[in-house]
């Protein structure tokens, strides 16, 4: 009677330790591809959304006292025509990272969604031109900048992203 459960439990065990195995080789063998994609993406978004800068040179966050928690990075335009500014925030269903782009008077340049987790249909609202047109040519005061219905928590974290990136570029500036 014992020997009838060990043998299908043994069985069981080393199929999951196989499984897991080969999960584990595949999430390794994928990371460092998965991770040169979305460097290139970051890239060609960073050109894309400052088109007229000549080249990006980051800016050590470490340097400044005020620069809030939500922004990974930030570059100075080598030509003087802005700042560009990538923030992570937690949205509806993950994390949101944006990259926005301001000129030297403090105006945004450009705004975009990196990447996002959040739901098709609702939240990828914040992909829209009709949702992102507005926050060109605004200031830090985001005049006519509002959360959609029905997509609250994801537009209002989208928002407080950019007020972030202005608090940012105000403490970098000086």
């Amino acid at each position: 009677m014992k020997r009838t459960y060990v043998m299908p439990l043994l069985v069981l065990t080393l199929i999951c330790v196989i499984a897991a195995a080969s999960l584990a080789l595949m999430e390794t063998a994928t990371r460092p591809i998965i991770i040169a994609a979305a460097a290139e993406r970051e890239a060609l978004m960073m050109r894309e959304i400052i088109q007229s800068a000549a080249d990006f040179e980051p800016i050590m966050l470490g340097d400044f006292a005020e620069i809030p928690q939500t922004i990974r990075a930030a570059y100075r335009t080598t030509n003087n025509v802005g700042y560009l500014f990538i923030a992570e925030i937690r949205g509806f269903s993950g994390t949101i990272t944006i990259i926005c782009g301001i000129d030297e008077s403090g105006r945004i340049i450009g705004t975009a969604p990196l990447s996002h987790t959040e739901t098709v249909g609702i939240g990828t609202i914040i992909e829209t031109t009709d949702f992102l047109t507005p926050f060109e040519g605004n200031d830090i005061s985001l005049d006519g900048i509002d959360a959609v219905t029905g997509a609250t928590i994801t537009t209002r974290a989208y928002i407080e992203a950019i007020s972030d990136i202005f608090i940012a570029f105000e403490e970098i500036r000086g």
